[in-house]
Formats: structure tokens, C-alpha cells, sequence
């Protein structure tokens, strides 16, 4: 196919057009989630630590 074809001007391949999706997915989630888990972690440790002391 030549690139410059007017009968496929706009196309493109089906095929790679979702290479990376999975692991755009994987970090979009854990951008999230990492923070999220931190959180509830830190307040945790923070809430036996004032058990304890308080």
C-alpha cells in the first residue's frame, strides 16, 4: 500500500492500534491505588499508635 493513496488516506490497521493498553490500565490504576493503600495505611498505624499512647 502506498502512503499516498487517496482511497486509503484515512486508514489505519486494526492491528497494534491497543499495544500498551493493558499496561496504560495497569498504571492509570496504580497511580490510584498506590496512594489510596498509603493512605489507609498510614492512618492505621497512626490510629494504634494513638491506642496505645492516648
Amino acid at each position: 500500500m502506498k502512503h499516498d493513496d487517496e482511497a486509503h488516506k484515512y486508514y489505519y490497521p486494526v492491528e497494534g492500534r491497543t499495544d500498551g493498553a493493558i499496561g496504560d490500565a495497569i498504571a492509570f490504576i496504580a497511580i490510584i491505588l498506590v496512594p489510596a493503600g498509603l493512605y489507609a495505611a498510614w492512618n492505621t498505624v497512626v490510629s494504634w499508635i494513638s491506642a496505645f499512647f492516648f
